[in-house]
């Protein structure tokens, strides 16, 4: 894959993964920049071996927003929940402008793992395999975890 394909492939992956975690458009933007300049940068240290693309390209997007954490220290505020609710590739005839902020609000919520089942899988259209490589985990408790989550949201949103 050329870095053409990566980018066209996994930029709005990798965007709302990140947007996910730092709720913040502008964070968002750069730390996604930042994720394709290490991926262009170390695409030659990249071993199917080891895993997944998937896999390694989100690690790299998760290692750069925990820089990010730790670098800033900034929490965001609840007050952006709205606009951020605003960008989520979901289909605006299931859920009106309230509904996503309400849920975005419930997943911001779910502990570290759930929260990256989560966005892993609907934000960053990844299989089951690949999510369980991302976790350390079986594909069969990937499934457990999504069950997991999505009961949590939908009882929150109840």
């Amino acid at each position: 894959m050329n870095l053409t394909e990566i980018f066209n492939t996994y930029y709005d992956k990798i965007y709302s993964f990140t947007l996910m975690r730092v709720g913040n458009v502008h964070d968002a933007e750069d730390i996604t920049s930042d994720v394709f300049v290490k991926v262009t940068d170390k695409l030659e240290t990249y071993n199917p071996e080891r895993a997944a693309f998937s896999t390694w390209i989100f690690t790299i997007a998760y290692n750069e927003i925990k820089m990010h954490y730790r670098s800033n220290k900034n929490i965001w505020a609840i007050e952006s929940i709205p606009e951020i609710a605003d960008r989520f590739v979901i289909d605006e005839e299931l859920l009106q402008k309230e509904e996503k902020t309400l849920l975005f609000y419930e997943i911001c919520k779910l502990d570290e793992k759930h929260k990256n089942a989560i966005l892993l899988k609907y934000f960053g259209a990844m299989s089951y395999s690949q999510i369980a490589e991302f976790l350390g985990t079986s594909e069969s408790n990937v499934g457990f975890i999504l069950n997991s989550a999505r009961t949590i949201l939908k009882n929150a949103l109840k």
